[in-house]
């Protein structure tokens, strides 16, 4: 069986609601988070799979203060 293009939305931001994949929840060896700077704790809410949307996590790093 051929591997989907797009894995099917396995979390749900907790920041605005949108559907998104997590590679790690997905099944794969690394997920696209790991492409932005490691400057924010992921959220603990189980209830909404623990990370932000691609655009939430960008947009909480640009409005981080400067390390």
């Amino acid at each position: 069986m051929e591997k989907p293009l797009f894995p099917p939305p396995t979390n749900v931001c907790p920041a605005c609601g949108a559907q998104f994949t997590c590679g790690m929840n997905a099944g794969e060896t690394t997920c696209w988070c790991t492409a932005f700077p490691p400057l924010l704790a992921v959220p603990a809410d189980e209830q909404t799979g623990s990370c932000y949307c691609p655009d939430c996590l960008r947009k909480r790093i640009e409005a981080a203060p400067p390390r």
